[in-house]
């Protein structure tokens, strides 16, 4: 049984992976591509931000099931806002504690259904090996104490050191969970200005080590973080340099096989992303002010919980091109004059709710177009999902074909992602995506004027290439949660 190695770059945008492809500036990937599968759409979550992208591929699962909800998000069970750092200024308003311990023990042990498994615990239930560097999804039952480098501890209050981390047979995070060091230290990047350890180098240097050393797990997870950043900075549509660098480090680890072509032959390699992202406009007029529109709402602050003395009406979470807006009381009241005041701008792209059981309303800002639609009807998609239809479909750039078969646009899967981000979790919200080129600004937001953004319904931020190598595949219609079911039965499971 073939092993296999999932690299996962954050941020990839087909378009440019395709163009340094062609280009010839990525030889690892352009050898995996030759000799597999290359994919140019999958799509993605919604929103389309990491760790909800990250856990519905570890899971198999949408949202709805695997329960985290974005970047920010309002928890209703301890009726506060859960922030995983988005911005330095809302660590420093929130406290580093308190974000790191969200980021880095309740993500997985609380926030991410327990009732939905990992890829690791199925497979290590199934008696294979697994492993996971730097990627923040890595819920299984072994148990790591944490080993925070001096600075982390000292900002941190040394609340988290030796705080026990579950994980598979094989964990890295950076510097701060058991990190497999052999050979001289000083040739990791590590450290205040590597990010401790969570960057592109580290997370290739630790892979091809175990590569080298015979402790490849069946199954091991290697994220890239770097691309993300480059992205955001300059733009996805000027981030070959970037993909160019994260190729340099999975052709270190192909190295270690012997040869490529051994590589291939002994281990199936699958390279994705988790998101794409889109450009942001220059210019003030790009960025939605969410916080100044909903102004006459009272509104829940980060550090707050919302009881009965603060009377709180509204949680606003931004994830930089889609935002949640949290009805937390007089819910009939509220919701419809939350939607009013966002229908009237036209950069929001989408402004969906939950109208009842299996009822959802979708309209577009700026007009008067609104859709309704609804789990199993007599029109059915490419996924083999069926739904009723009542409305405007150019809403969301769908139409349906004579023989009932519904086409998305450019809002790929469509319903099913938005009732995902509806009913992830519990608790009554409105859901608003932002048109091309436009981005989220509030409390608490990253920005990123004339650089790259995404959390959006749009098929920029939503879609992602992939290669799938040493092994033959053939998928149509592919999404990310369609990972988990094929690496497990390639095991056989």
């Amino acid at each position: 049984m073939k092993k296999v190695i999932l690299f996962v770059i954050d941020s990839l945008h087909p378009v440019v992976l395709e163009r340094v492809l062609a280009q010839g500036d990525a030889p690892a990937f352009r050898f995996l591509a030759k000799h597999g599968t290359y994919i140019d759409r999958v799509v993605s979550s919604f929103p389309t931000m990491t760790p909800v992208a990250t856990s519905s591929m570890i899971t198999g699962t949408w949202p709805d099931r695997h329960g985290v909800p974005g970047f920010i998000w309002y928890n209703e069970e301890i009726r506060k806002i859960v922030d995983y750092g988005a911005t330095w200024q809302s660590v420093l308003r929130i406290g580093q504690e308190k974000v790191l311990r969200n980021l880095l023990i309740k993500l997985n042990e609380e926030h991410l259904n327990p009732e939905t498994p990992t890829l690791y615990e199925t497979l290590e239930v199934g008696g294979y090996s697994t492993g996971c560097v730097n990627f923040f999804m890595h819920r299984a039952t072994r148990r790591y104490p944490t080993e925070l480098p001096f600075l982390i501890s000292l900002v941190t209050h040394f609340g988290l050191n030796h705080e026990k981390v579950s994980g598979p047979s094989q964990l890295t995070l950076g510097e701060l969970i058991h990190p497999p060091f052999s050979g001289r230290l000083n040739s990791y990047p590590r450290g205040i200005f590597h990010r401790f350890g969570f960057n592109d180098a580290f997370s290739g240097k630790i892979a091809a080590q175990l590569v080298q050393e015979g402790k490849q797990p069946d199954f091991m997870v290697v994220y890239f973080p770097d691309n993300d950043r480059y992205s955001h900075q300059y733009g996805p549509l000027r981030t070959g340099p970037s993909i160019e660098r994260a190729d340099h480090q999975v052709a270190a680890v192909l190295d270690e096989f012997g040869s490529w072509e051994k590589a291939i032959e002994e281990t199936m390699i699958i390279v994705t992303g988790d998101h794409s992202q889109t450009t942001v406009g220059f210019g003030s007029e790009y960025l939605i002010d969410i916080d100044c529109a909903l102004k006459s709402f009272k509104q829940l602050k980060s550090t707050e919980e919302a009881n009965e003395d603060n009377n709180k009406e509204i949680a606003i979470c931004p994830n930089e091109r889609m935002a949640f807006i949290y009805i937390l009381q007089r819910i009939n009241e509220i919701l419809p004059d939350v939607v009013s005041v966002l229908s009237k701008d036209v950069r929001n792209a989408q402004i969906a709710w939950k109208v009842s059981e299996n009822r959802y309303c979708v309209l577009q800002g700026g007009t008067e177009k609104q859709l309704f639609f609804s789990r199993l009807g007599t029109y059915q998609d490419v996924y083999g999902q069926s739904w009723a239809l009542e409305g405007d479909l150019s809403v969301v750039d769908v139409y349906v074909t004579d023989d009932q078969k519904i086409k998305f646009g450019k809002f790929p899967d469509a319903f099913t992602r938005l009732i995902s981000a509806l009913e992830a979790r519990s608790g009554s919200r409105v859901v608003i995506s932002a048109a091309s080129g436009y981005e989220y600004l509030a409390v608490g937001a990253p920005i990123h004027s004339g650089g790259g953004s995404h959390g959006s319904l749009e098929e920029e931020d939503s879609t992602v290439p992939m290669i799938i190598s040493g092994m033959p595949i053939s998928m149509d219609n592919v999404r990310i949660i369609d990972l988990f079911p094929m690496i497990l039965r390639h095991f056989g499971l």
